[in-house]
């Protein structure tokens, strides 16, 4: 098959992005496909480098391309709508973050109708947005901390002071715990509150948890062990998620087999709870009285060398290169199915 792996992209997460496209494009050469690496912000002399080519024909300044003002100048459009002259039989997203998770890439994956890995827009939306996701987990009834979001810096602050200290600031909509802080006192919350609309256009402030970390991985209709992570720091935070030998992980997490059997029950109706496709991972905070709180659903998550997804495949008797394959086969079978359902 002809496999294009988007990567790269100008979220946040764009090194991150990076790493997993590399480690995607590398099982699915081995696994015997045609595969073409993407940066959607790459012109073509950067697209052909990422090949190590000199003939790829994308990239934004295409002379055959005239998308004029349709394009708005974004590259992003622009490299999609190539698609159509590459012919991929199936595109797997690497991106992390921004426009790569949050339903607008797969949105416009929609509109040229190309198969594509991770979950579709709805979902993909709903996932990065952590207020609407406490909506569709509490109408399943699954448990989440108690927090409130704040629509402006102009916000007024006396609904979180309902919150005990510590408290968990962080961006609406990002991911790999960028902006994130945890608040100790009042005087420290206005930096944090600050910082964090650095980075999304809402924050949400959210009781923290004391306890451990834990994270359950879907793939294939079926929760994957669960894992606990042990960081270095304080919280698993971006350097303790990315940096080699920064975080230590037990998998499969050192749990009764009644409490890993109910996360996992969790995580799949978490995934189920916003529509999610392919594959996802929940991550959880486990208080003292061994009770789980949701801290949210990665829709596209990590397939990096430090990456939790691989880790509980392996530990399941999945190979990376498996995990790749199956990943790709589920997109082009849903696909399949949603075109003969006419959607």
């Amino acid at each position: 098959m002809r496999v294009i792996v988007l990567m790269g992209g100008d979220s946040t997460e764009r090194e991150i992005s990076l790493a997993t496209g590399e480690n995607v494009a590398k099982a699915l050469i081995e696994n015997g496909h045609e595969t073409i690496k993407i940066d959607l912000i790459a012109d073509r002399d950067e697209q052909n480098r990422l090949n190590d080519s000199t003939n790829l024909i994308t990239g934004f300044e295409d002379p055959e391309l005239n998308l004029g003002k349709i394009a708005g100048g974004t590259r992003f459009l622009k490299n999609i709508l190539l698609f159509n002259r590459l012919k991929p039989d199936v595109v797997f997203n690497a991106l992390h973050g921004g426009k790569g998770e949050n339903g607008i890439v797969q949105g416009l994956l929609d509109i040229i109708e190309v198969p594509y890995t991770g979950s579709g827009r709805v979902a993909s939306m709903l996932a990065m947005e952590k207020d609407k996701s406490k909506i569709f987990f509490k109408k399943a009834n699954l448990p989440v901390a108690r927090s409130y979001v704040l629509a402006s810096m102009d916000s007024s602050r006396d609904i979180i002071k309902r919150l005990p200290y510590p408290q968990v600031v962080k961006p609406n909509d990002q991911g790999s715990t960028v902006g994130l802080k945890i608040v100790q006192s009042e005087i420290e919350m206005d930096s944090a509150i600050e910082d964090a609309f650095n980075y999304s256009s809402k924050v949400m402030v959210e009781e923290y948890i004391a306890g451990r970390e834990l994270t359950v991985a879907i793939f294939k209709n079926k929760a994957l062990p669960v894992i606990e992570i042990k960081p270095k720091h304080d919280i698993y935070d971006y350097e303790c998620k990315y940096s080699s030998g920064m975080s230590e992980y037990d998998v499969p997490a050192h749990i009764d087999e009644w409490l890993a059997v109910n996360l996992q029950k969790i995580s799949w109706r978490a995934h189920l709870a916003l529509g999610c496709e392919g594959y996802s991972r929940v991550d959880f905070r486990l208080n003292q009285t061994n009770k789980p709180f949701i801290l949210e659903v990665n829709t596209l998550p990590g397939m990096t060398d430090t990456s939790l997804v691989p880790k509980a495949a392996r530990e399941a008797g999945i190979n990376f290169n498996s995990l790749v394959e199956g990943i790709i086969e589920e997109a082009i079978d849903r696909f399949r199915t949603e075109k003969k359902r006419g959607l």
